[in-house]
């Protein structure tokens, strides 16, 4: 296992179209290897009417889910999580309408 050391400063490029877990797993993953979801459900235990709602984007992504596809796809658990965290942030940068002050910003 490697140890990763995350920079506290890490960004994602924000030229790259934002996707969810669930096009991930289909468009990379999925596709590629003309896997259906019920195949990818036999193989990793996971309830097809899950995977589908994931791949839609209906549910997110969850730390089950993530070990799971990790051992099937020769993937990480990190990984998929990671795109899960990135959708969840950008999602609610794009919600906010209160601007947040950084560090030195004025309060006044």
């Amino acid at each position: 296992m490697n140890l990763i050391r995350p920079d506290p400063q890490l960004r994602v490029d924000p030229s790259w179209h934002l996707r969810t877990p669930g096009e991930v797993l289909r468009d990379d993953y999925l596709k590629p290897r003309a896997m259906t979801l019920s195949a990818l459900a036999r193989r990793t235990g996971i309830r097809a009417p899950r995977l589908r709602r994931l791949v839609i984007g209906e549910v997110p992504m969850c730390a089950n889910v993530a070990l799971r596809l990790a051992v099937v796809l020769d993937t990480s658990a990190l990984y998929w999580m990671l795109l899960q965290v990135q959708c969840d942030l950008e999602r609610e940068r794009r919600g906010r309408d209160v601007a947040i002050k950084g560090p030195g910003a004025s309060s006044r």
